[in-house]
């Protein structure tokens, strides 16, 4: 069981992390906080779903290729969340109701989120970015900037041992909504992977079934 926990962190981290060099440039600082603080906690507390599309790309530095994969993302309070990928290869990550649940070549593996410290910081990670949930967030050291369309929080780990996989959390939001459009993880290194949001529908109907992984 130890060895599966090790093996299916990279993995996850490998599905889960996007682009922040060369848009940098474009943004400032944000000078009132607050203000933007309060934006991001009325947004938080109005979201209670996500339904969206998405597409990764993953960039290594020793490879020259961009590795891409599309898939649909949702999301509901409190904290369930599903990213089911169709290509390259279907893969799917469910967290609900304290389970994390891997399915891979039809084979399905379940963690219990509150059996492993790991894995209670990558849930914690993964709902935080999506959800904008990080406002005075103790785990997360928080940056804020801005451009004419996006804020951007760069969020740094506090956790040493999160913070030795996991570099920052890029999250750009789009400033007339307040919704995040974009989610970067980036590795220490050069490594960082990159996904996009798109086709969102918020607050709709989703069934807790569509968290729940059906066993053959």
């Amino acid at each position: 069981m130890k060895n599966r926990i090790i093996t299916v962190i990279p993995i996850l981290f490998f599905l889960l992390m996007q682009i922040s060099h060369a848009q940098d440039s474009n943004f400032t600082e944000v000078t009132d906080i607050d203000v933007l603080k309060t934006k991001l906690t009325l947004h938080t507390e109005s979201t209670n779903s996500i339904e969206s599309n998405f597409v990764q790309e993953k960039h290594l530095w020793m490879l020259n290729e961009v590795l891409i994969s599309e898939g649909v993302f949702l999301f509901k309070k409190e904290n369930s969340v599903r990213w089911q990928y169709n290509t390259p290869i279907e893969y799917t990550i469910v967290i609900h109701n304290g389970v994390f649940t891997i399915v891979s070549n039809d084979k399905v593996n379940e963690f219990g989120i509150d059996s492993n410290p790991m894995f209670r910081e990558i849930n914690k990670m993964i709902v935080t970015a999506i959800r904008g949930d990080f406002v005075d967030n103790p785990d997360f050291a928080a940056m804020f900037l801005e451009n004419n369309d996006q804020y951007l929080a760069k969020l740094k780990p506090t956790n040493t041992k999160v913070e030795a996989m996991l570099e920052t959390i890029e999250i750009y939001f789009d400033k007339q909504n307040m919704e995040v459009v974009k989610v970067v993880f980036k590795e220490p290194g050069d490594d960082f992977t990159s996904i996009v949001f798109k086709d969102k529908k918020i607050n709709s109907d989703l069934s807790n079934k569509r968290f729940l992984i059906e066993k053959k």
